[in-house]
């Protein structure tokens, strides 16, 4: 179970700007997502986190479950108070347009040392790091997903673990801005 919910939060099925589970992948290293969010996917991964948590007492199962209620009170909730059953995958035509970032778009919106490590951590590339599936060319798009934990890149990078932490709490939030622009 936690090899399972430790690779679906490192992968690009998580949505590591905007919080919350994308509805599934579509490859096996859960990198490539339909970029469709359902209700339902929050609320089973909010109790398989929880559970997670509970039962390991790893802090990552607790930040991932509070994360999945914050995009669902920010997203998923009306006015009104009731809930919406899902987001769509696509935007303005593209499915997964806002989700998806070219090298450039994140150096843009942050400073040099923020885009640096979110490079880093999130294996950003100029090529795009992920491949269209039909001709197996380079996007140009890049999902942001990790392949080392947050301690494994805080050594690489000669942080301290709560220093690296901070910097890219506060990263993703300028990258969410720039999104909901």
């Amino acid at each position: 179970v936690e090899k399972t919910l430790q690779a679906m939060r490192m992968g690009g099925i998580y949505d590591h700007v905007g919080f919350g589970f994308h509805r599934y992948s579509t490859d096996p290293v859960w990198l490539v997502p339909h970029f469709e969010k359902m209700l339902y996917d929050q609320a089973l991964l909010l109790m398989a986190y929880t559970e997670a948590f509970q039962a390991t007492g790893k802090s990552e199962y607790a930040s991932t479950a509070r994360e999945i209620v914050t995009y669902v009170l920010r997203d998923m909730t009306s006015p009104e108070g009731g809930f919406y059953s899902a987001e769509d995958a696509d935007s303005e035509g593209v499915e997964g347009k806002f989700n998806v970032w070219k090298a450039s778009e994140s150096r843009h919106a942050l400073d040099p040392v923020a885009a640096e490590v979110v490079t880093q951590v999130f294996n950003v590339k100029e090529s795009g790091n992920y491949q269209e599936e039909a001709t197996g060319h380079p996007t140009g798009d890049n999902i942001l997903h990790l392949t080392k934990s947050l301690s494994e890149n805080a050594g690489a990078l000669n942080m301290q673990e709560t220093d690296l932490r901070e910097l890219l709490e506060t990263a993703g939030k300028k990258l969410f801005e720039v999104r909901e622009k």
